[in-house]
Order: structure tokens, then C-alpha cells, then sequence
């Protein structure tokens, strides 16, 4: 699992499902998201959060510097444990952690197409869409002025009866959700081995003739799982960078702008850049759940989605050839800009990230677990 604001640990022999209790789940820190998957649905459940794992995460046990188990939680210390989901695995090994669960969901995704012939085009179509679903995923691709949304919304009670129908979800599980538009994707630009299943041949000439009708589905099919990467194949790789929603006109725009610029100057470009939307802080009626005073305490003390509730977006580029040494020149260009322009990046995401444009606190650090990459941007 992606307990990467965790534990910067490999953890494949503690995978472990330790089983339901009560409104969460138990899991070890090695544990697969694809088998927490298949095992919630069986139990017609899924986890719950906003988009982001710390978000689910209600209570963890750590090795600590000294050797001892360390139990954090939200019932017991919530801004220990939230200070500790921003450590980057720099205070412990996370051994275990239990997460929030919910009664599966169906939603229902549609996928559109548009051309775009500038950034203010595209920042206005994401803007809508945005404004018009409750969540959706996006490949931004300057290079075709194509732009190609997911949108999906809480699905309507007779579309989520027939989302029950074992057969027809398996259907959906191979057609939908990220599947789509990153296989689909990987074809275009001739990486198609990155994701294991059948290819979409034409996905995206479906989605640019609009012949992809909105389909039912639950968030599971959004869970994939991928091959290891074998030494001198091809993958797909990104930069994660994170703005905040106001900032989207005006970051898209000058994104579409330096692209080209980009281009012209160095022959290469990314493939694309994956664009997506993510809420920060917590509902004062989840805080409720707990137990907790306020939605207040519940925010993160820094890094990625802390802040005062709203809503954060990421525009992540992309590429399929990270071997190429524009693929660094880039991110490194394109971090600096993002940081200079308010965006918060990630530690362990985000290429090209230099010190002092980003931090991590000294006390969210332990000297016996702090790597050479993290021992540069503490502060």
C-alpha cells in the first residue's frame, strides 16, 4: 500500500488483513490496495477519505527510535498522529494501521473529450467539470490541444442496482476508471506495457466521436494492479505538484504556455499532465465520528493537503520516457516554477525538487531513520 507519507520502508512480508472492526479496517503496513480491495467488497465496503491514504488512517503502530512499538490515534492524540502522517517515514516503521471504511458506492463515470487550442480553454472545460461532478480525473495534452475528463458523480438509485450485478461489474472493472483514460493514454503515446490487462484499442477515438456512454461502476475499479518493472523497459512516470483551487485559470494557462516554450527550446516535452481534484481537511461530522472538538485539530501541520479546508489540485506531468535527460531538465524547471508560483510539492513525488524549496520540520524527524533525500530539505 502507498503508506509512502508513512514509512519509507519496504514492507512486502507485512501484508496482512487483520479484519473489520467496527467502521474500520486493520492492515499491516505491506498490505496491497488491490487485495484491501477485493477483500472490503466482499463485505460490500470499500475505505473511505477524501482521496489521500493518511486521510484514512485513524490510529498506526510504529517501531520507534529506541526499538519500542509506538500506537498513535486519532481517539487518543490527533495531532500526534497527524504530525506523524507528514514525517515521510523520518520519526518510524510503521508496522500496522487501521483505516476508515464505508459502505461501497457506486458512482457513475462519464468521459468527454475537447479540443483545446489554449490553457484558458482547458482551465475553463476543468473548471466545469469540476463544478459538475464529484470528482474527476484528467489528461491535460498541450501537444494535440487535447484534454480528456473522467467525471464522476454519486450514481442515481435504479444505475447503483444494476452496479450490483456481479457480471456487469466485472465488465466494468476492465473497461472503466483509470483504466480508460491511462490505458487509452499509454497506447497514444506507444507505452501501452506499463498496465497489465487487455488494452482499450480505441478508446480515444471513442471518446472523441463521444461513443463512451456514462457507466456504473463502484471506486474499486480505480484500484489496478501493476506489473514489476523489469530494468530497461519502459514506464510511466510523473511529478506530483499541488495547487490550490483558485490558482487554476491562471497556473493552467501559464503550464500550457511554458510546455511549448519548453519545447521549442529542448526538441521534448512531457506526453501530458494528469490533473485531478482533491478536498483538504476534515467535515466537522467525520471529526464528530471520532470524537474529536473540531474539524480544526484534525488538519495537517504541513505538507501536502494541510492548510485550511478547501480544495487542492494537481498538475502532474507525465511521461513515458524518464530515461531521457529532458525528463530531469524538465522537472527541474517545472518544480521551481510551481514552488514560485505557491504550489506545495512533495518529498517523495515530485522531481527535480531542490533544497529549500520545500521543508520537512526537524521534530518530525529521528536521526536513525532519516535518509540523505530527506536529511536535505529538513528545517
Amino acid at each position: 500500500m502507498s503508506f509512502y507519507s508513512l514509512t519509507s520502508t519496504f514492507c512486502a512480508g507485512l501484508n496482512q488483513i487483520n479484519g473489520v472492526e467496527g467502521s474500520c479496517v486493520r492492515v499491516q503496513a505491506g498490505v496491497k490496495l488491490a487485495d484491501l480491495r477485493d477483500y472490503l467488497a466482499k463485505q460490500d465496503s470499500s475505505v473511505d477519505g477524501p482521496g489521500y491514504l493518511s486521510a484514512l488512517v485513524t490510529e498506526v503502530t510504529y517501531v520507534g527510535e529506541d526499538g519500542c512499538l509506538v500506537v498513535l490515534s486519532l481517539a487518543e492524540d490527533p495531532s500526534a498522529l497527524l504530525a506523524f502522517t507528514c514525517s515521510y517515514g523520518m520519526m518510524g516503521i510503521v508496522v500496522e494501521a487501521v483505516l476508515e471504511v464505508r459502505r461501497r458506492i457506486a458512482v457513475t463515470t462519464t468521459a468527454y473529450a475537447f479540443m483545446t487550442r489554449s490553457g484558458e480553454d482547458a482551465a475553463a472545460h476543468l473548471a466545469q467539470a469540476h463544478a459538475f461532478s464529484d470528482a474527476l480525473f484528467a489528461i491535460l495534452v498541450p501537444g494535440s490541444d487535447h484534454l480528456y475528463i473522467e467525471a464522476r458523480s454519486k450514481a442515481s438509485s435504479s444505475a447503483a442496482q444494476l452496479a450490483r450485478s456481479a457480471a456487469l461489474s466485472a465488465v466494468i472493472m476492465r473497461t472503466l476508471g483509470v483504466n480508460n483514460l491511462v490505458k487509452a493514454f499509454m497506447q497514444r503515446t506507444k507505452y501501452s506495457c506499463f498496465l497489465q490487462g487487455a488494452p482499450l484499442g480505441r478508446a480515444m477515438a471513442m471518446l472523441l466521436s463521444g461513443a463512451n456512454p456514462p457507466t456504473t461502476h463502484y471506486r474499486s475499479a480505480f484500484v489496478n494492479r501493476y506489473p514489476a518493472v523489469q530494468p530497461g523497459s519502459r514506464r510511466l512516470d510523473f511529478s506530483f505538484v499541488e495547487f490550490d483551487l483558485p490558482q487554476l485559470q491562471s497556473v493552467v494557462a501559464e503550464c500550457w504556455e511554458r510546455h511549448f516554450e519548453f519545447k521549442d527550446r529542448t526538441g521534448w516535452a512531457p506526453s501530458g499532465y494528469g490533473v485531478y481534484f482533491v478536498p483538504r481537511g476534515w467535515t466537522q461530522q467525520r471529526a464528530l465520528q471520532h470524537n474529536v472538538s473540531g474539524a480544526k485539530v484534525l488538519a495537517k501541520p504541513c505538507g501536502n493537503f494541510s492548510g485550511p479546508p478547501g480544495v487542492s489540485f494537481m498538475l502532474d506531468p507525465i511521461t513515458g520516457d524518464c530515461d531521457d535527460p529532458r525528463w530531469l531538465q524538465f522537472n527541474l524547471e517545472y518544480s521551481a516554477w510551481a514552488v514560485s508560483r505557491g504550489a506545495t510539492p512533495s518529498l517523495s513525488q515530485s522531481k527535480g525538487l531542490l533544497p529549500g524549496q520545500a521543508g520537512l520540520p526537524r521534530h518530525l524527524t529521528r536521526s536513525r531513520f532519516l535518509t540523505p533525500h530527506y536529511a536535505q530539505f529538513v528545517e
